[in-house]
């Protein structure tokens, strides 16, 4: 396929996504307002969606305007992030029994909760040293649009730094709850899945980094630098609740 057909294509699927996208928001915003009884935490996290999906058709329209330079390539994928963010955070709450809400208590510092918060943060950080790897490699956008001017090589090491102090918090926190007598369980799942996601994706960070990162693999890696931050949300979330006593819809179901 010739190329300019190609990016065409990728162009014609992600106007695609985004009107499925768009849909999934009008969706939730409508769930938010005709649910009974009303949430506000739902309301106004459906509503941060609908302002999410108007920014990024914005920030869309700016990057073709650019002829996808890598800077705002790069703010587009964060501003995602920030999208999923909000989603994540959406259904974890949706699924939250409506007395358990209403009566959650003040804010309660835990040892998961201060570990789980400091791994969102230095998983933020290494999300957005990707962005720059990427911005930096043959990948970026547009053929004919100059990089963003840091050097590969050295982007990538930093990147990987990162990733390895990812791993190294990862590995501290799962002591640290060693020395607790009854740790919340499902905290522990979380945190179990967290590992797997991070090491699938440092995998295939490395393996395209040693194959000239092949498109295929960076495609890759960007699904899974997905993964990883909404696993790691999903940790903080529940150890989130665990600090609170809340307890999840199916949780209640089953007791």
């Amino acid at each position: 396929m010739p190329e300019r057909e190609f990016h065409g294509l990728v162009e014609f699927i992600n106007r695609m996504f985004t009107g499925a996208v768009s849909i999934a928001v009008i969706a939730a915003v409508l769930a938010s307002r005709v649910r009974a009884p009303s949430r506000r935490d739902l309301t106004r996290l459906s509503w941060g969606l609908v302002v999410g999906v108007l920014a990024q058709i914005v920030l869309g329209g700016i990057t073709v305007l650019t002829h996808l330079r890598p800077e705002v390539v790069m703010s587009h994928f964060l501003l995602s992030m920030v999208l999923v963010a909000n989603a994540v955070v959406l259904q974890h709450r949706a699924g939250l029994a409506d007395d358990v809400v209403a009566q959650r208590p003040p804010f309660r510092s835990s040892s998961d909760r201060s570990w789980s918060l400091l791994l969102v943060a230095i998983s933020a950080v290494v999300v957005v040293l990707g962005t720059v790897v990427t911005a930096s490699g043959p990948h970026a956008g547009d053929e004919e649009v100059a990089r963003l001017g840091v050097d590969l090589g050295w982007a990538a090491r930093i990147h990987g730094a990162s990733v390895w102090v990812l791993l190294a918090t990862i590995v501290w926190f799962a002591y640290a709850r060693t020395k607790v007598a009854d740790t919340h369980r499902p905290t522990t799942v979380r945190l179990e899945q967290f590992v797997l996601v991070v090491l699938a994706q440092g995998t295939i960070g490395y393996v395209q980094y040693f194959n000239d990162t092949p498109a295929l693999l960076v495609g890759l890696h960007i699904v899974g630098a997905c993964a990883v931050w909404i696993s790691v949300l999903r940790l903080a979330l529940f150890a989130d609740d665990a600090a609170a006593g809340s307890r999840d819809v199916r949780e209640l179901q089953q007791a």
